[in-house]
């Protein structure tokens, strides 16, 4: 992916990320989420260190999905460690949303949980039980249940989904205050997309039965059940919170970039959608560990549109240097995005003259990569483009007098810097 550097341009804009109070991309280097000294929240709920969950080398991926390719993913088989992770906070009322990438790769014909909620003081009091179950070869359907398997049946959704493809699957439960059974259960399995308000369909929908309701839920769960019935499968990108906004959908980010220039450091970032985007905290950090705030962006509220956005901050000197982006809602919640990591080294590209008037020269610090320059109007109308390695030379005689903008692509870096001809 080609590293945006805009140093003087129009219509940038920035975007945010709001809390959620968990997430986990599984980005661990000990294999085995709740193995002793790993300190990633996860424990053990039942069963021992046989049949571990485990994260592995490679994340999921769903387009617009805030975890998407993100650190690595968890896989879930069978006969072994059923695990629980906090999420430091207990709900009792309104609903709740947890949302994950979805890949099963293989389905039994009687079907089993996976995935569920649990109360914070609790490694049993399982609820939201999610299912697999085979529907025919290559495909399976999506299951819920409320409570207790030996109190209830679970319904499965009328559609069928695929092995072997990633899915985003969000599961809603909500507290109802009629009764002490009437709370409801909700899954929506998303193919590609993401809706900025929830579906008014779910995939598999069911309220009330015979289980007693939940008080309060503030863990999930991971399951791994028998191997006559459980599903074989993948997940990543687990974020469980109050709202849909902050559940599937908050900040989408399409992409957070760095690049080096003439000693300055240039963050561009685009967002594919915002909710309630108060802006972003740009922060530094000389050992990734440690973050500064070294500026704001204001962002956009709430929008579907896509949105681009830009920092520019004096380079340190540092070998290495990590930034960050803390997107602020305006309830005063947060959210933070991946790190990224700049090296101390750049190419440098020479324009001159600037002011200009019959020819402009591009000069490269590196030679052999071949520049592609091309000159464009206000309109964004590109007025003339040339080719060459290690520099370039553009016949201007026939542009008019005003302000240009010329775009530079070398190697992985993209240059676009404003230019006048007297």
């Amino acid at each position: 992916m080609k590293k945006i550097l805009t140093l003087l341009f129009t219509g940038m804009a920035l975007s945010s990320f709001a809390q959620t109070p968990l997430m986990d991309n599984f980005n661990y280097t000990n294999d085995s989420l709740a193995a002793v000294g790993t300190n990633n929240g996860w424990i053990i709920a039942s069963g021992t260190t046989v049949n571990a969950i485990r994260s592995n080398g490679t994340g999921l991926t769903y387009t617009g999905y805030v975890g998407s390719g993100v650190g690595n993913s968890a896989s879930l088989t069978n006969n072994g460690q059923d695990v629980v992770k906090d999420a430091k906070v207990s709900y009792t009322s309104g609903s709740v949303y947890a949302s994950f990438l979805l890949n099963v790769t293989a389905a039994q014909a009687a079907g089993d949980y996976f995935f569920g909620l649990v109360p914070q003081t609790s490694l049993t009091a399982f609820t939201a039980r999610t299912f697999i179950k085979l529907s025919s070869i290559g495909y399976y359907r999506v299951g819920i249940m409320k409570g207790s398997t030996t109190l209830e049946t679970t319904t499965y959704s009328n559609d069928s989904f695929a092995l072997s493809s990633t899915y985003l699957c969000v599961v809603k439960y909500t507290f109802n205050t009629g009764t002490t059974t009437d709370d409801s259960l909700k899954v929506y399995m998303l193919s590609s997309g993401i809706p900025a308000t929830e579906p008014t369909t779910p995939t598999v929908a069911t309220i009330g039965g015979t289980n007693t309701d939940a008080t309060t839920l503030g863990r999930v769960l991971l399951r791994q059940g028998t191997a006559a019935n459980a599903p074989t499968l993948t997940l990543d990108a687990i974020r469980f919170s109050p709202s849909w906004a902050n559940g599937p959908l908050d900040v989408t980010y399409n992409s957070f970039e760095g690049t080096l220039f003439n000693n300055q450091v240039n963050l561009t970032w685009s967002t594919a959608s915002e909710t309630n985007n108060k802006g972003f905290d740009v922060e530094r950090s000389l050992n990734g560990v440690d973050f500064e705030t070294i500026g704001f962006v204001a962002g956009n509220g709430t929008s579907s549109k896509v949105r681009n956005y830009q920092f520019i901050t004096e380079n340190k000197g540092s070998e290495i240097s990590y930034f960050r982006l803390k997107q602020l809602d305006f309830d005063g919640q947060f959210e933070y995005s991946k790190i990224i990591s700049i090296k101390n080294e750049e190419i440098s590209i020479e324009i001159t003259p600037n002011p200009f008037a019959d020819e402009i020269t591009i000069n490269a610090s590196a030679p052999s990569q071949v520049i592609n320059a091309e000159v464009i109007d206000i309109t964004g109308k590109i007025k003339m483009s040339e080719s060459n390695e290690g520099s370039v030379n553009i016949d201007t005689r026939n542009l008019a007098q005003g302000i240009y903008f010329i775009r530079i692509n070398h190697g992985e870096t993209v240059l676009v810097k404003r230019i006048i001809k007297n």
